[in-house]
């Protein structure tokens, strides 16, 4: 897919839906929320907006929502930004809804996600 913000909305969509039909709706806004910041992340510092998105089903109930681009680069969540700053965020976010989140390097780039209980 492309991180492009004008398809967000219906990747939210899609998100929740298939949330849905696994009866897991209760994390279906949580879920939404980590791939809207992940796939922002790619839009915003990734030279390249191609990225595969992938929601996984775990053991136990929980489901992983992971994001694959092709830079090597591994975010960092930084400092809480201001009240008045427009970015800097999305990781604290996913921090904060997410049972756990991380970066896995790949031989292409990398994978961020987020698992949620």
């Amino acid at each position: 897919m492309i991180a492009d913000p004008a398809s967000f909305t219906g990747v939210r969509r899609r998100i929740r839906e298939q949330l849905c039909a696994w009866g897991r709706t209760e994390l279906a806004d949580a879920a939404a929320l980590c791939v809207t910041e992940l796939l922002t992340n790619v839009h915003r510092h990734v030279p390249s907006p191609a990225c595969v998105l992938t929601l996984t089903r775990l053991p136990g109930g929980g489901v992983r929502v992971a994001v694959a681009d092709r830079s090597h680069v591994v975010p960092v969540a930084g400092p809480p930004p201001g009240a008045c700053e427009e970015r800097g965020r999305g990781l604290l976010l996913i921090a904060a809804v997410a049972d756990r989140w991380g970066t896995t390097l790949t031989a292409d780039g990398k994978q961020v996600w987020a698992e949620l209980r």
